[in-house]
């Protein structure tokens, strides 16, 4: 599922896009989770409180009430977030110029055509999917979820007689439970990863402190550090934040 913001001061663009994701969505696999904003004010002062990396994808309109389109992605960027990808949408071709300091991905002109939007929506969801240096794809019980592997916090193996090679995927905002082994997963991470009990692995990005038998990440949920893991796990996270 591709986390999704609309940022339009125009109710019947955003009932237009959202109508646009949902007949894409019946005719390919891909999922989005679609939040709504009326004004550039309100998108930035849910990145302040929520993070950066809270939306793969941005679709914005240049020309708003308040802040603009290019005002917007411009604080974004500062905050940082480089890697989400910028659709901007404007009535004036005059506009592609600007946009490209931002680092746009598409710019759409209004109204808004469906096999265009398509177009462009495939492209970059292919994108995404295609950084796999940044991103990775996990199948939950309903659906296929592309995550930022910075935003995982840990991996831990569910311990229950009846779910049999289940994984919880832990992120600041969400929880999800996949199929899998944790030897799949810390191979298809990077070196960030790694395993601070036989049941557990944590993202080192995520550390905050350690006790003396435990680790505590930035969701300030703490995980049991076992003994022969202990030296080595501290040993790279000192390395990892030198």
């Amino acid at each position: 599922m591709f986390r999704v913001a609309i940022c339009v001061d125009e109710l019947h663009i955003y009932e237009q896009l959202k109508n646009h994701f949902t007949r894409l969505s019946s005719e390919y696999s891909y999922h989005y989770n679609i939040q709504f904003f009326k004004s550039g004010e309100e998108l930035i002062h849910y990145y302040i409180e929520k993070g950066a990396f809270a939306f793969q994808i941005l679709i914005l309109d240049i020309e708003m009430d308040g802040i603009n389109g290019l005002e917007v992605v411009n604080k974004i960027r500062f905050i940082p977030d480089h890697d989400v990808q910028i659709m901007f949408l404007s009535s004036h071709p005059k506009h592609v110029m600007d946009s490209f300091d931002v680092q746009t991905f598409q710019y759409l002109l209004k109204p808004i055509d469906y096999e265009l939007f398509k177009i462009n929506i495939l492209k970059l969801c292919s994108f995404i999917q295609s950084s796999t240096n940044r991103y990775f794809t996990i199948k939950s019980e309903r659906e296929h979820l592309v995550l930022r592997k910075t935003d995982v916090i840990a991996i831990v193996k569910v311990k229950h007689s009846l779910k049999q090679n289940k994984l919880t995927v832990i992120t600041a905002n969400q929880q999800y439970i996949i199929n899998g082994t944790l030897s799949k997963y810390v191979n298809t991470l990077d070196a960030t990863f790694m395993y601070i009990t036989r049941s557990i692995i944590i993202n080192l990005e995520h550390v905050r402190r350690f006790t003396s038998s435990s680790v505590i990440m930035s969701n300030n949920q703490e995980f049991p550090l076992s003994r022969s893991q202990a030296k080595k796990v501290k040993d790279l996270f000192t390395r990892y934040t030198m």
